[in-house]
């Protein structure tokens, strides 16, 4: 698991192609400072989550938000550019990471097959944390796997910075991870990050 100031420095690194094709070269080395300047002043609101599995979900709010603010903030960026410019340099820093992670893939294929991994996985998501992510489980017959996110720490976090509006695309890569496995699709109808009262997930097999 990577730290926030690991995953600054590796959306910076992945996304820099985007970042020179938007701003040029001059001003994309200025966002790399900006970014990491920017980040150093988040630091210390950074919410100390104890669970590793919430700290891993939290782990890109900080940088992306950085990175927001020094494109709208720093250099000027309007809103809507500056949130398109964040989320393609997401993007090409999750593509890496899937690619990089093919095993942590093959792992999550067995569970999603397994009951008992399944029922493991489940029980890990409702453990108590203050501050924390709120998961409930769902009934839903037709799902492997059905719960719903009641609260969010990312929101929070985003929200206390004034920028509510960069949670939407750190939501919208969890669509992407299960298309890479085999034989499982996620369902949702909506994010807390989108201004939904609920993230309802649910995991079902893939119509071949």
């Amino acid at each position: 698991m990577s730290s926030p100031s690991e995953c600054l420095a590796q959306i910076l690194a992945e996304g820099r192609f985007h970042a020179i094709r938007s701003l040029g070269e001059e001003c994309a080395a200025e966002l790399h400072t900006h970014a990491k300047e920017r980040y150093l002043a988040l630091e210390a609101t950074i919410p100390r989550l104890r669970r590793s599995m919430s700290r891993r979900i939290f782990e890109l709010g900080p940088p992306v938000l950085a990175i927001y603010q020094a494109l709208h903030h720093d250099l000027g960026v309007d809103r809507e550019p500056a949130l398109r410019l964040a989320e393609e340099m997401l993007h090409a820093f999750h593509r890496k990471q899937l690619h990089r992670s093919a095993l942590d893939g093959i792992a999550m294929d067995m569970m999603f097959r397994l009951r008992p991994a399944r029922n493991l996985l489940m029980r890990s998501l409702f453990a108590e944390e203050p501050d924390g992510f709120r998961f409930e489980q769902a009934d839903d017959a037709g799902a492997l796997m059905a719960f719903d996110v009641r609260a969010c720490p990312l929101v929070s976090f985003a929200r206390r910075h004034n920028a509510p509006e960069i949670v939407a695309m750190i939501c919208r890569l969890d669509d992407l991870k299960p298309s890479a496995r085999r034989g499982v699709e996620l369902r949702r109808t909506g994010t807390l990050g989108t201004g939904a009262e609920r993230c309802d997930f649910r995991y079902v097999a893939a119509k071949k």
